[in-house]
């Protein structure tokens, strides 16, 4: 019985097409919708790159506390810092300081037989980080600076699949308001940290619970608009994602304290209390979950505001579905929860979309591995590291533009093909660089790679919720994204990876990248496809009789897909 009620509101979707053509593909109701979604993606995705400030390393030196006080400028010219320091090693040994009858740090009074560990330091420039409020400095402690990005990355591959999960349950206005809120309270309290141990957790919890709210954001953005212009929406998400990241990266530069940068980033996500009352959940999400009664106000208030008149057969539909609906029993009826309670279990029936779903996730995991690998070395190439952050974030920008001029010409498949074997290559190409005076040149490449990473990962968050149908798209998506987020959570390690072996960040940023070059050539096209509502539509999609997901198909099944 309730694989036939399924089937029954599966068909009611597809017979609400020519509903959403009338309603108009991105009219004044969209807008609308487009502008209350700004918000939370502006200042979410300021939450998911704040640690390259807060837990930035900075130089410094030993303290010498028999000549200096606590507050002694890093660049002084006391002549003891000679007698005091090894010259030419690292910042953190000294050598031992004896009594003596003479006069107070002079010479005499070091024992440069003898080098000790640094017990306190001093630190360049006026920027305040957790590097210098907790003293993680040394060999000992840089592994405590590279963990609090990986946290962060973990927090995010234990919250997407939950928020996937909530979002197809109870809707995408209620995921992403939630989750944008759940990073405002925990961002808050980590700004009052009084220790590392409790900094790294709130990091790890703040992430875990509201880092799905970008995909939430991005879901509804592409179920909100028409096949021709849900690139048009994809784009202008992206945008924003990318002006956010730059923003911070400005609240950084003026603020040059770790917890006020933290404090104004996040105090705005309270703002999204007043979006339970004025944002409109996903028509196509009430929809898909049998919220028939729900849809039917939604679509009236979309057709008011859009201001085109409904045709009568249209209306017909409309009445006969939630007329429909009403005569099922209680508990299939459409105010009930949403019909598939584990909806990735259906896709272990579906061998396309299984295989579709694990090549999805690799590349997924690249574009995530080169796109924050490239964003967090960036800081180190040499010159002003706010300057360097802001250009790599607003060289997404024009980024943005060739991908809406190109991609629904080029198509989805080609477009992300050559866009991540450009950011591999300009990775390879640093390797052959100098390491002295190229700065640059590298912060050129650099810029090339943020440019065509970008490229490739607007099309792929566009390109993954067109491969995939209504009813598990959110699930899906963010399943694809968890994996990305391995990719996200060994990023933060390259830097201290090229501390040791330098040319092995770069080469595994072009390995991975020209691999999933390949692999997205046998994905279906999916340019001017309507989106999928059922598994059965989403199977169809492209020619499946080739390429890697029709293999899959012949070889589990035994026969060709039709």
């Amino acid at each position: 019985m309730a694989e036939k009620t399924s089937q029954k509101r599966t068909e009611s979707e597809s017979n609400f097409t020519g509903i959403f053509d009338e309603l108009g593909e991105f009219g004044r109701f969209q807008i609308f919708t487009y502008i209350l979604l700004f918000l939370p993606v502006f200042i979410t995705n300021m939450y998911t790159l704040n640690f390259i400030f807060t837990a930035a390393e900075l130089d410094y030196r030993c303290l010498i506390g028999e000549c200096e006080g606590p507050d002694a400028p890093y660049n002084s010219n006391a002549t003891f810092l000679d007698y005091a320091l090894p010259p030419g090693q690292e910042s953190c040994r000294r050598f031992q300081y004896i009594n003596s009858t003479e006069e107070e740090c002079t010479a005499i009074n070091f024992d440069h037989s003898k080098e000790i560990e640094c017990s306190d330091f001093v630190y360049a420039g006026p920027e305040k980080t957790i590097v210098s409020e907790w003293d993680l400095t040394c060999t000992a402690n840089e592994w405590k600076v590279s963990l609090v990005g990986t946290m962060n990355n973990v927090g995010q591959f234990i919250a997407l699949p939950i928020t996937g999960f909530f979002s197809d349950r109870y809707g995408r206005k209620t995921a992403l308001i939630v989750g944008t809120m759940i990073s405002g309270v925990f961002g808050m309290i980590k700004s009052f940290s009084v220790n590392y141990p409790m900094f790294l957790t709130l990091e790890l919890l703040e992430s875990a619970l509201g880092s799905g709210a970008y995909s939430a954001c991005f879901v509804f953005g592409m179920e909100a608009v028409g096949a021709s212009k849900r690139l048009l929406g994809g784009v202008l998400i992206t945008s924003t994602y990318a002006l956010g990241q730059s923003f911070y990266g400005l609240i950084a530069m003026w603020t040059k304290d770790w917890r006020n940068m933290i404090r104004w980033a996040y105090a705005p996500a309270f703002l999204l209390v007043f979006y339970f009352w004025l944002m409109p959940e996903s028509l196509r999400w009430l929809l898909a979950s049998g919220r028939l009664h729900k849809a039917r106000r939604l679509i009236k208030k979309i057709a008011k505001v859009n201001r085109v008149t409904l045709s009568e057969d249209s209306m017909k539909i409309l009445d006969e579905k939630v007329a429909g609906s009403d005569r099922l029993p209680a508990e299939m009826s459409s105010e009930a929860s949403p019909k598939n309670p584990y909806p990735l279990k259906t896709v272990l029936h579906s061998p396309i979309l299984l295989c579709r779903l694990a090549t999805c996730s690799f590349v997924w995991m690249t574009n995530a591995f080169v796109y924050y690998g490239l964003v967090l070395n960036s800081v180190a190439i040499g010159g002003d590291k706010y300057i360097n952050f802001i250009l790599i974030c607003l060289i997404e920008l024009p980024a943005f533009v060739i991908c809406y001029l190109i991609v629904d010409r080029a198509g989805r498949r080609i477009t992300l093909s050559v866009s991540l074997l450009i950011a591999g290559l300009s990775c390879l190409c640093q390797l052959f660089l100098p390491t002295e005076g190229s700065e640059a040149i590298k912060l050129v490449l650099f810029l090339t790679g943020k440019f065509s990473i970008t490229v490739s990962f607007t099309t792929l968050y566009l390109f993954t919720n067109e491969l995939f149908p209504t009813e598990l798209r959110h699930s899906l998506m963010a399943t694809c994204s968890m994996m990305g987020r391995l990719g996200g959570i060994v990023a933060p390690q390259t830097p201290l990876l090229g501390k040791y072996v330098e040319f092995l960040p770069m080469t595994l940023f072009f390995s991975t990248a020209f691999i999933s070059s390949l692999i997205i050539l046998q994905y279906p096209e999916t340019l001017n496809t309507t989106l999928p509502d059922t598994v059965q539509e989403a199977e169809k999609i492209g020619d499946n009789s080739r390429g890697l997901f029709g293999v899959c198909w012949s070889k589990i099944t035994g026969k060709e897909q039709r």
